[in-house]
């Protein structure tokens, strides 16, 4: 009877409001099954598989599973089979700790007596073993792996370098990493964020290179957010970011696990996503938003070449439309008389002031950059190439805009490709539009007095106390032998200031290749 009461005022109540922190796993096998429908009704695809252990005492147990999750091979080999073998129960009785050590040869299984770890556990794919009379319960690891396999980074490709990048499976990402980082000073602080989503992040830095203050700020930042659910790293990134109101993100992002392993030797820290294949990596500054991966795979000749192509293709995306209309607009002096004439020409039949003109362009060519990426794959860049070449055709043969302004135009959208760092070039495209403005208002004196505005603002922000314009302001000159030319490495002996104050060796000194000495010398100088 009193079961039957019990069960009824299970059913009754609301448990969304329920404080399930605070409530231990009941012995009655009834009890828990009332609880487990009332909390996840409906769910449909919520399984229930009851049977008896033992075969002269039998006791009742069932197992609680979500049906889509579920690796059947496993469960069925490794768990039913297990616990239907089961002659008798020990002398001292069945006990969830008997059970773990002795009938479940599973590579994770946990007890538990929270219903808070039991919900969240199960909601995650682990099946639990509930058996009468323990007031505790068993959580078997026995999902499906659902996510797709490892694969080339689409978002940060490279010519010579590694070809594997980060999946939506955190413990996948979490063994790329290991295997490029072979110590124990490589720790791993697993974290949830959103009450409902319960999202898994990995908050990954070395050991004795890293700043004690740096991870206690980073992981009172994620333990203070307070929300419902985060499904996207994206999200994640406003909550930690600094300066939130600013355009520039003070937070990097990457697929590439090697991009992370360089980063966590430098004295950085990451944030290893789940659910999403990019992580996050803080804190950063504009220098190292404009290196590649690719500048420590090529001889540094070559990288030191393509990294200062790299920081010209930077200015230029940024700048090159607004001082075409700063020029064309109020500065024709400068000019060449040949190049002037040529530009007047061209733009006699041109109804439509530089700004109007170069906004317009601007703005078709920001619409078919995301129409190629809503497009499938397998058109969308065509679609996106041929649209850019069929309209800027077409708008020159119309008289719309003039042909010096699609040569700027392209120019500056091939120059924006360039830039490594997606949010870095997102906040290029937005701040392009600004100086446009400012260069129809006041010619080179607004691109000039905007310049300075944003190089004040990029000197007052921090990344989680990095300054932003680090090595550069303030500056440092040891590390900018990895600024705007990368030096051999024999030479970087020292880690950037900035990031690793309690452990700047980074390799020996003095290791710079030297031809062997002449034979007969046995090493020594002659």
């Amino acid at each position: 009877m009193r079961k039957i009461l019990r069960k009824t005022e299970i059913m009754k109540m609301d448990l969304n409001n329920y404080e399930l922190e605070n409530e231990s796993i009941t012995s009655s096998l009834e009890e828990n099954r009332a609880i487990i429908d009332k909390m996840f009704n409906p769910c449909d695809d919520m399984q229930f598989r009851e049977f008896v252990i033992g075969h002269e005492h039998p006791v009742p147990a069932f197992i609680v599973f979500l049906d889509p999750a579920l690796n059947y091979d496993v469960f069925q080999r490794d768990v039913m089979e297990a616990l239907l073998s089961i002659k008798d129960s020990p002398p001292e009785g069945i006990s969830n700790k008997w059970l773990i050590q002795e009938k479940l040869p599973m590579g994770k299984v946990l007890e538990a007596q929270r219903w808070a770890e039991v919900i969240n556990k199960i909601s995650s794919g682990m099946a639990g073993l509930f058996v009468e009379g323990l007031n505790s319960m068993v959580l078997i690891s026995v999902f499906e792996n659902n996510s797709r396999t490892i694969s080339e980074p689409s978002s940060e490709t490279v010519t010579r370098g590694a070809q594997d990048g980060f999946t939506e499976d955190i413990r996948r990402n979490t063994a790329l990493l290991r295997k490029r980082l072979h110590t124990p000073r490589l720790a791993i602080k697993q974290m949830e964020v959103g009450d409902i989503t319960r999202t898994r992040i990995n908050l990954v830095y070395l050991k004795g290179i890293i700043e004690e203050d740096l991870v206690t700020e980073i992981e009172e930042r994620i333990n203070n957010i307070k929300i419902d659910g985060i499904v996207a790293d994206g999200q994640l990134e406003e909550f930690l970011r600094d300066s939130p109101w600013s355009i520039i993100s003070t937070v990097d992002s990457t697929e590439r696990p090697d991009v992370l392993a360089a980063a966590l030797l430098e004295g950085r820290a990451g944030i290893i996503f789940d659910n999403t294949p990019f992580s996050l990596i803080v804190p950063v500054n504009l220098t190292s938003l404009i290196q590649s991966p690719e500048d420590y795979y090529d001889n540094y000749w070559f990288s030191s070449f393509i990294r200062l192509l790299r920081w010209s293709a930077f200015l230029t995306s940024l700048l090159a439309p607004a001082l075409y209309i700063a020029v064309t607009t109020y500065h024709q002096e400068l000019l060449p008389t040949q190049l002037l004439l040529s530009i007047i020409i061209s733009r006699e039949k041109v109804p439509f002031p530089g700004l109007v003109e170069a906004l317009l362009m601007e703005m078709s060519f920001e619409i078919l950059r995301e129409a190629g990426v809503r497009l499938p794959r397998s058109f969308g860049q065509t679609i996106s190439i041929v649209g850019a070449i069929v309209i800027g055709q077409a708008a020159v043969s119309a008289g719309l805009v003039s042909p010096a302004m699609v040569v700027v135009v392209s120019l500056t959208a091939i120059s924006s490709f360039s830039t490594p760092s997606l949010s870095l070039a997102n906040s290029v495209r937005i701040m392009r539009f600004i100086f446009m403005l400012a260069a129809a208002s006041l010619g080179l004196f607004g691109i000039m007095v905007l310049f300075s505005i944003l190089m004040f603002h990029l000197c007052s922000i921090r990344s989680f106390g990095i300054p932003y314009l680090s090595p550069l302001a303030p500056v440092s000159f040891s590390d900018l032998k990895d600024t705007f030319i990368r030096v051999p490495a024999w030479m970087m002996d020292k880690r950037p200031r900035q990031m690793a104050s309690n452990n700047l060796q980074r390799q020996a000194s003095g290791q710079k290749p030297e031809p062997p000495s002449p034979a007969g010398g046995k090493g020594e100088k002659q």
